[in-house]
């Protein structure tokens, strides 16, 4: 039965990366850093090829798949957006550490969410029909490899819920341009969204001048 291929990966760094401010919805571009890194990347090691780039709407993101798919159209996807970190955006953690608000937010576990954050539930259920919806896409139109650019709290949102196999939202982070091959059986996905992952982007093991192991799953 055919298998549909989801290449997620996370934008470029911007200079809110640079400089550990929370970014969430503020729409800063890839800074000049950031972008000869998506480069090098490039140079390095090869992206897997795909049929269709989905990404968030932020800049960021669009920018990260107009470098890493030249000439591939891409698809706007609203809930692939980062959560909004409501008054603590554009701050960084020393900024913040004497904030009341901020101290009750960070607690591990937390379900606090300040005026303007997005709570995590929220966020969760927001970036889960997200993939639903790019998954579904793809089977509606056949498309059977596809780039899914977006943001880490995304990312690691959504593997940690729906990856095989099951691992922490800590081990579903990476680095800026890189990220996580996982597959969609379409028999399973429609009765349970689950995706299995069988790889990492760019892999280490993928450097231009040798032969590519995956080669035969594009």
């Amino acid at each position: 039965m055919k298998t549909y291929k989801l290449y997620m990966i996370r934008h470029g760094l911007t200079e809110y990366n640079l400089d550990g401010r929370y970014c969430g919805t503020l729409d800063p571009p890839l800074c000049e850093e950031g972008v000869n890194q998506l480069y090098e990347l490039m140079e390095q090691y090869d992206y897997p090829y795909v049929d269709e780039v989905y990404a968030s709407p932020l800049l960021r993101a669009r920018q990260t798949a107009e470098i890493l798919f030249p000439g591939c159209d891409y698809t706007a996807v609203e809930n692939l957006r980062e959560a909004s970190f409501g008054p603590f955006e554009g701050k960084t953690m020393a900024q913040l550490r004497d904030d009341p608000e901020f101290a009750k937010w960070i607690v591990p576990g937390s379900e606090y969410a300040p005026a303007g954050v997005e709570p995590s539930k929220a966020f969760y259920v927001r970036c889960r029909m997200g993939i639903i919806q790019i998954v579904d896409d793809m089977m509606r139109r056949g498309v059977t490899n596809a780039a899914v650019v977006t943001h880490a709290g995304v990312i690691s949102t959504v593997l940690a819920a729906l990856a095989y196999p099951k691992l922490s939202q800590y081990d579903w982070n990476c680095e800026a341009g890189c990220g996580f091959m996982l597959r969609a059986d379409p028999s399973l996905f429609i009765r349970e969204p689950v995706l299995e992952y069988f790889g990492d982007i760019p892999s280490e093991a993928l450097p231009h001048d040798e032969e590519d192991p995956y080669d035969d799953m594009y």
